[in-house]
């Protein structure tokens, strides 16, 4: 794999490599080191070998693959916590990464104290991090707490004042293990808009994610890693597809997993919705392959002045997404306190099958989500006629004789 070369990189790996010592016994660690490296004991077990990306100032890189694959040893390495094997890594300007709740946070300081050390630890003199104090502890809303010792918060509160500290101390590069997805949906939110402005600010993200929508939707490339060793880098769409077609042909056919459960109170929600012929109002479960659909929604926001987006998709019971409509995808979007959408089909291209109709409730941009949910009972589609694959083609045929095809190529 090429490096991905750019006029102005914040990041760039070259061959870089991790590998880490697997002793037998606790014993053969002793025996080694009393050796004085004369004795062996140990094999080398490979967590990531052979990488190689560049990374352009104002980029954001998603990285993904399953567990294992070596996604947190890459960003470790990036962020100095770990030295590389082999190969090397290169940053340039100032990194703040989120590995794992609490990383960096001393258990018996107040949140305080560990803000302005981490402030400190990312370059900043005291005074700047003072100066900023202020606006970090605003965003991370953990009230009195801040001056308790931060082994008395929960989860919840660690990540906030962590999240806060990070983006509040404007790093050229962040590095995120996927930790903004933690909290309530009300932090996840301010979370997202940080990320977004973060990135309107020209500054560069690295995101190592398991949700291959939000690495659609956040990142411009992603890197797929398997076993330690980088399988393909390239856009994002073209990266997740492929990642995504690779874990279904793994995964065994099971039904569709649960969605989310209901939003929080005071976050947009999905009312109500059902599939039924064009024209009627009654629910509808079986139909044929080419027969006219709708599928009405209906919605409430009640945050003053919200905008919505609506996706609608069609799943297979093997968790294959077949086809997928949203109103951000063509240009439309939900406004006001309640509403409804209906979305109009005039022939139903899908063939026989059953499938899991699943609603999608975002926020303006289409990247956070508020709701997602199926419908109460799956779509079975009913062919007409002998047909193969998952969708009809709209096509036709030309025939041409081959004497006349050879008369065109003289």
């Amino acid at each position: 794999m090429e490096v991905h070369v750019q006029d102005e990189w914040v990041v760039r790996a070259e061959n870089l490599g991790k590998a880490y010592r697997r002793y037998a016994r606790p014993r053969d660690r002793a025996l080694e080191l009393a050796s004085c490296g004369l004795l062996r004991r140990h094999d080398q077990q490979w967590a990531l070998r052979g990488v190689d990306f560049a990374i352009a100032r104002g980029e954001a890189l998603g990285v993904c693959g399953a567990n294992g694959a070596g996604k947190s040893t890459l960003l470790k390495l990036l962020a100095g916590v770990t030295l590389p094997s082999e190969g090397r890594a290169a940053v340039a300007g100032r990194v703040t990464s989120l590995l794992e709740l609490g990383t960096g946070f001393h258990p018996d300081f107040t949140g305080r104290e560990n803000v302005l050390h981490a402030g400190i630890l990312a370059g900043w003199s005291a005074r700047e991090v003072r100066a900023r104090l202020g606006a970090i502890l605003d965003f991370a809303e953990i009230g009195r707490a801040v001056d308790d010792p931060v082994r008395t918060y929960s989860s919840g509160m660690g990540l906030r004042l962590a999240f806060a500290a990070a983006l509040g101390f404007e790093p050229e590069l962040l590095i995120l293990d996927e930790v903004y997805a933690v909290g309530d949906q009300y932090f996840q939110s301010k979370c997202l808009e940080r990320l977004r402005a973060h990135r309107r600010d020209g500054r560069t993200l690295l995101f190592v994610s398991h949700g291959l929508y939000d690495l659609r939707q956040m990142c411009e490339r992603v890197l797929w890693l398997a076993d330690g060793r980088p399988v393909q880098l390239g856009p994002a769409l073209e990266v997740t597809n492929a990642y995504a077609a690779a874990q279904r042909a793994r995964s065994t056919l099971g039904p569709v997993p649960a969605c989310p459960g209901s939003p929080c109170i005071g976050q947009p929600r999905i009312v109500s919705a059902r599939c039924s012929r064009r024209g009627s109002r009654e629910p509808l479960e079986h139909v044929e392959s080419g027969a006219a659909l709708e599928i009405a929604v209906e919605w409430s926001d009640p945050r003053p002045g919200g905008a919505l987006q609506l996706g609608i998709g069609f799943v297979r019971q093997d968790q294959l997404l077949v086809a997928a409509a949203a109103t951000h995808l063509d240009g439309l979007t939900l406004r006001g306190a309640a509403g409804r959408a209906v979305l109009e089909l005039p022939a139903l291209e899908l063939l026989s099958g059953r499938y899991e109709v699943v609603l999608y409730l975002f926020d303006e941009q289409g990247l956070q989500r508020f709701e997602e949910r199926p419908l109460d009972a799956p779509l079975v589609v009913v062919g007409t006629r002998h047909e193969e694959g998952l969708v009809r083609l709209e096509h036709r045929w030309r025939l041409e004789s081959c004497a006349s095809a050879e008369r065109e190529a003289a």
